[in-house]
Formats: structure tokens, C-alpha cells, sequence
């Protein structure tokens, strides 16, 4: 049985695969398909009852286009992370900004 730490780590993996299938679209057969292992084990994938070998979740990441962070942040720290990028966005923003109108005198208003 796994540990606390597998389970959680495969209840995210799993969520966050079913997301990126959904999102494209695709039923657990194609992406089965696709990726050369069975509809079940998509299946148990997906449900954090299963959990898979590094060269199927390399072989994931390079389908779907995304890092191995992808494959594991859980809801809450991917919006956390969001967060975060819009923060820092907007500090470049207001810097870019405040530099544009020292240089040609145009001021822009950056809205929170």
C-alpha cells in the first residue's frame, strides 16, 4: 500500500491528468491509445488508484506539452503560483511604465 506522501502524490497526478485530458477533449481511450497503455490504467491513473513509472509520466508531459509541475500542483498551489505571476506582472508593469515616462514623458495608468 502506498504512504501518505504516494497517495498524495497520485491523487494530484491524477486530477491534474484528467484536467489536461478533458481539456483536449480526448476520452480515456484515445489518450490510452496515444500513450500505448490501457483505457483501465488510465482509469486507475486518473483515480489515484495507480500510479506510474517515470518514463510514462516523461512520455505524458511531452503529450500534453507541459513540465512534470504540471503533472503534480495540487488546485491550491496552482492558483497560489497564478497569484503570484499576476503580482509580479504587474510590478514589471508599473516599472516599465514608470521608466516609459521618464524616457518620453507619456505617462500610462497601470489599473490593479
Amino acid at each position: 500500500m502506498k504512504d501518505d506522501s504516494q497517495s498524495l502524490a497520485a491523487e494530484a497526478f491524477g486530477r491534474n491528468l484528467r484536467k489536461l485530458r478533458k481539456d483536449r477533449k480526448m476520452t480515456q481511450e484515445k489518450l490510452a491509445e496515444e500513450l500505448g497503455i490501457s483505457t483501465k490504467h488510465v482509469g486507475d491513473l486518473e483515480s489515484g488508484k495507480s500510479f506510474t513509472t517515470g518514463q510514462m509520466m516523461d512520455s505524458i508531459a511531452k503529450f500534453f506539452d507541459v513540465g512534470f509541475d504540471e503533472l503534480f500542483l495540487s488546485e491550491g498551489r496552482e492558483r497560489e503560483l497564478e497569484t503570484e505571476a499576476a503580482r509580479m506582472a504587474s510590478r514589471m508593469l508599473r516599472k516599465n511604465t514608470e521608466d516609459f515616462e521618464k524616457k518620453y514623458g507619456v505617462e500610462i495608468k497601470v489599473m490593479d
